[in-house]
């Protein structure tokens, strides 16, 4: 029998501002342009997620280890 390394992508939920904007696409944009490219959950940065994350499970991928 085979042994694997299953890999899977949590999505977190991350408040990004507040944005006067003409329409919800336009405040998406504004927020997509300040918002950080990556996040890292370290103890203290985890109390910016609004949940503790939910695994997509679409997203798994298998490495072969054994």
């Amino acid at each position: 029998m085979a042994k694997y390394r299953v890999y899977g992508n949590y999505m977190f939920s991350k408040v990004l501002g507040e944005y006067e904007a003409e329409s919800e696409e336009e405040a998406i944009e504004m927020a997509l342009e300040e918002a950080e490219a990556d996040a890292i959950l370290c103890a203290q940065c985890s109390k910016e997620f609004v949940d503790s994350g939910s695994l997509d499970e679409e997203s798994c991928t298998v490495d072969v280890i054994g």
